[in-house]
């Protein structure tokens, strides 16, 4: 009888545990970038020139897929416009299109450095002898 009822607790527990479990699918959410951003590190060639060179003046704003630049430092491009991710929700380019219709894309970076997040640009403006990286922090 001890057996019997050993035997049926434990087919009892066994079917007991078998309930499926719903599985949440999880979705990266859309990055965005909406807000003004400044330039808290430049490199070129590997060389830091944030120190070198008063980026200060310089700000990027960004609202939902318009940019606008309030000065003018050497950038990746010249003008405001609109701009795209290639992928929004995982990022790894930006295309800027200028309101004269020229469009181009440069690699990008989302990271969190110490619990602020960043934009880290690259581009060659020009020569391809030259490149640039900057890291852009959020103002606001």
């Amino acid at each position: 009888m001890k057996r019997y009822l050993i035997v049926i607790s434990s087919l009892l527990i066994f079917l007991s545990a078998c309930n499926r479990e719903e599985v949440i699918g999880l979705t990266e959410p859309i990055k965005s970038i909406n807000g003004t951003w400044r330039i808290s590190q430049a490199l070129r060639n590997g060389t830091d020139l944030t120190n070198s060179f008063d980026f200060s003046h310089f700000s990027i704003k960004f609202t939902d897929s318009t940019y606008t630049i309030d000065s003018l430092v050497p950038f990746a491009v010249e003008g405001s416009g609109t701009y795209r991710f290639d992928n929004p929700q995982y990022p790894f380019k930006i295309q800027f299109i200028q309101q004269d219709s020229s469009a181009r894309a440069f690699n990008l970076q989302y990271p969190i450095v110490n619990g602020v997040r960043n934009i880290i640009l690259s581009f060659s403006p020009g020569c391809t002898s030259n490149t640039y990286q900057y890291t852009l922090q959020k103002t606001n």
